[in-house]
């Protein structure tokens, strides 16, 4: 059962002792002890209460509580980046930087992406129907 004092130097409590008054402190100490002992001994992780400027704690809502049988996945396990499936197929000489670096890169001129300029059109887009009216 924790003492008053290492429940106020607690990060998680200290605004509670913030909003209770000084002379109900013990009561607040009180109210949270009987609260953490009864939610272990129910198998409510989860809640969501209030307390009062008296130090009185109410419970405002549940959570759900842990089912033993439900599912619940086998955790993840990540190779070590030394494993052997991460090895690479290429040759050695096919991936050595400076033969990547070798690669021409062409430029692109003035946009278009390889578009002729008089494939492109400028504004709205051109229709191919004829409007003979």
């Amino acid at each position: 059962m924790p003492t008053l004092s290492a429940l106020r130097s607690s990060p998680h409590f200290a605004p509670l002792f913030a909003h209770v008054f000084v002379l109900c402190w013990p009561i607040l100490v009180w109210q949270i002890n009987r609260l953490f002992s009864w939610s272990r001994r129910e198998g409510y992780p989860n809640m969501l209460y209030s307390v009062s400027r008296w130090g009185f704690i109410t419970i405002v809502y549940l959570g759900d509580r842990e089912d033993p049988d439900a599912y619940k996945p086998l955790p993840r396990i990540f190779r070590p980046l030394t494993d052997e499936s991460y090895a690479s197929d290429l040759p050695a000489n096919l991936a050595a930087r400076g033969i990547l670096t070798a690669v021409p890169i062409l430029p692109r001129i003035s946009g278009g992406g390889g578009m002729a300029h008089r494939a492109m059109t400028e504004g709205a887009l051109t229709s191919l129907i004829l409007d003979s009216t």
